[in-house]
């Protein structure tokens, strides 16, 4: 008699624990009792809670540039002049391309599976005859599972030119022939923003 009110004790004091261990969190509470059966009675009680947590993210860029960019000047002719000087002047020719690809992006805040877990569970045997045999389990799985793809792909074909000069002055009699071109500046600015993952 003493053994089974030690026992009895035993199992209050645990089940004490556990619901200071949880005070305050609003969970679920299990409650299971078992009593009042007979001498070498077997009496289970198994308590299992199951948390799956899944989040799964995917991203995918396709960029494609096509570009065609072109800047002429210049080509000026002076040509079978006679008498006063000849001056031609062409400006500068300037291409410019630029592509800016922002990356794609991840941003996920995973459940804390461990928080649903956390009801109360009462598991009570009591009061059973002699010789019997009392069990209690309880079972907690957390199962959190997170995945997250990013995938960018960037293809630019492009054409840049920038002409200048080809000016002409032939044939020209007396004075002074003078032909001035501008600077050629052709510039391909490509930017890609990496891809990005945040948990």
């Amino acid at each position: 008699m003493t053994r089974l009110v030690y026992k009895v004790g035993s199992g209050i004091a645990t089940a004490a624990l556990l619901a200071s261990a949880f005070a305050g969190a609003a969970f679920a509470d299990t409650t299971a009792e078992i009593s009042g059966n007979g001498e070498n009675s077997n009496n289970t009680i198994t308590t299992t809670n199951v948390c799956e947590a899944t989040v799964i993210q995917k991203n995918k860029t396709k960029v494609e540039v096509n570009a065609i960019v072109v800047a002429n000047t210049g080509g000026n002719e002076a040509n079978n002049n006679t008498g006063s000087g000849v001056t031609t002047d062409t400006g500068n020719a300037t291409a410019t391309a630029t592509v800016s690809v922002g990356g794609s992006s991840n941003s996920a805040t995973a459940p804390d599976c461990c928080e649903c877990l956390g009801g109360n569970t009462n598991a009570t045997i009591s009061e059973n005859g002699n010789g019997s045999t009392n069990d209690v389990t309880t079972i907690n799985v957390a199962d959190t599972l997170v995945v997250q793809k990013n995938k960018t792909k960037v293809k630019v074909n492009a054409l840049i030119k920038a002409k200048t000069g080809k000016n002409k002055a032939n044939n020209n009699t007396g004075g002074v022939v003078d032909t001035d071109t501008g600077t050629a500046n052709a510039t391909l600015g490509v930017t890609v923003t990496p891809s990005s993952n945040t948990l």
